[in-house]
C-alpha cells in the first residue's frame, strides 16, 4: 500500500479547511459576487468610449457603476443603452440630468447624473435620456475654424481701410467739423434761446 509523505498529508489538510471555510461563508451570505441595488437606463446617442464597470456619480459622489452597454437600433434611430446599477438607499430625483464625464488625466468617462431639486424620486427601472457628448476633438476644431474664420474677416477689414483710407480720412474729418458745428449751434442756444422763436 502507498504511503503518503507529511507534506500531501498538511496540504490535503489546508484544502479540506479552505473548502469547509468557503462554504461555510457563502451559506451565511458574507460574500456575494452579484452586488445589490436597482437600476436605471440611459439612452446616448454617443458614449465616447464609455464601457462597462464605469463609475457612475450623482452630483459628483460615486453611488454604482454601468452594469451594461447595448447597441439599440431602431427604425429610424440607432442609440446606445446604458444600464446602470444604483447602490441600494440612494433616490435620485425626477428630471435628473445624466451626462458623460471625462475623470483626470488618464480620461476615463463615467457618468454624472445631477439631481438637486424636484418632487418625487425615480423608480427603479426608469428610462432617462442621456444629454449629448460634447467630443473635445470636435470642439477643438471648431474653435480652429472660427480662429480662421476672424483671420479671414480681419484681413477683410485691413484691406478694406486701406484702399479707402482717404475717404475715411475725409469722412473723419466731416465728422469733426460736423460735430464742432453742433457744439458752437448748442452753445448758442444756450446763450441766445429767443433765436429759436425769431428768425432773422
Amino acid at each position: 500500500m502507498k504511503k503518503y509523505g507529511n507534506e500531501f498529508k498538511v496540504g490535503l489538510f489546508f484544502l479540506i479547511c479552505i473548502i469547509g471555510l468557503a462554504a461555510i461563508t457563502f451559506k451565511t451570505g458574507k460574500v456575494s459576487f452579484k452586488k445589490e441595488g436597482y437600476n436605471l437606463y440611459v439612452i446616448f446617442n454617443e458614449v465616447a468610449g464609455l464601457d462597462v464597470k464605469a463609475p457612475v456619480m450623482l452630483n459628483g459622489y460615486e453611488v454604482g457603476e454601468v452594469e451594461d452597454v447595448k447597441v439599440v437600433s431602431q427604425k429610424d434611430r440607432t442609440h446606445i443603452l446604458l444600464k446602470l446599477l444604483i447602490d441600494p438607499g440612494v433616490k435620485i430625483r425626477i428630471n435628473p440630468k445624466v451626462s458623460i464625464k471625462t475623470l483626470g488625466m488618464m480620461g476615463e468617462k463615467y457618468i454624472q447624473i445631477t439631481s438637486h431639486t424636484g418632487k418625487g424620486f425615480l423608480k427603479p427601472d426608469s428610462r432617462l435620456e442621456g444629454k449629448p457628448y460634447i467630443d473635445m476633438d470636435d470642439l477643438i476644431d471648431n474653435v480652429n475654424n472660427l480662429t480662421e474664420e476672424v483671420k479671414k474677416l480681419t484681413n477683410n477689414l485691413n484691406h478694406t481701410v486701406k484702399g479707402n483710407q482717404d475717404k475715411i480720412s475725409r469722412m473723419i474729418s466731416n465728422l469733426e467739423t460736423t460735430s464742432k458745428n453742433l457744439e458752437e449751434f448748442t452753445a448758442d442756444i444756450k446763450s441766445h434761446p429767443w433765436k429759436l422763436l425769431f428768425k432773422k
